[in-house]
């Protein structure tokens, strides 16, 4: 008898818990962030005199390749950095923007260039060394 009372009342103020209850208003809107990023899969970079030749995954069966010229590195703030590849993970690079528009490319690789995703182009290959931003086609 005792614990079916017990029982009786606790379900009350839970229902009357709920039926008191009311939905949380937010006093400010909801802001995108301004910062976005996208990452493709890397099957190779080539390393050239003045740029990185990127070899990537676009869409699902395509390769698109990209050049990153290598004065972006020497660049403040830079506007590509290399990161450590972590066991067991592909390479793959991030791209991010700024309101739409380039910021910065990661290159997450092993940084051991004597890894067979690295390579080395043709000397004789024309690069466009002096761009500002990367065109890239996902």
């Amino acid at each position: 008898m005792k614990k079916a009372l017990f029982i009786s009342v606790l379900l009350s103020a839970i229902i009357t818990g709920f039926a008191f209850a009311q939905t949380k208003e937010y006093k400010y809107p909801f802001q995108e962030s301004e910062i976005s990023y996208r990452n493709v899969n890397v099957y190779k970079i080539l390393d050239h005199k003045d740029a990185y030749i990127v070899m990537y995954a676009k869409g699902h069966r395509d390769v698109g390749n990209v050049t990153i010229p290598k004065s972006w590195y020497n660049e403040s703030p830079k506007k590509v950095s290399f990161r450590q590849l972590p066991k067991g993970m592909s390479p793959f690079m991030t791209v991010i923007n700024r309101n739409g528009s380039f910021e910065r490319v990661i290159l997450t690789m092993p940084l051991s260039k004597g890894n067979s995703y690295w390579g080395v182009a043709d000397s004789n290959v024309q690069v466009d060394a002096d761009k500002d931003t990367l065109d890239i086609e996902y």
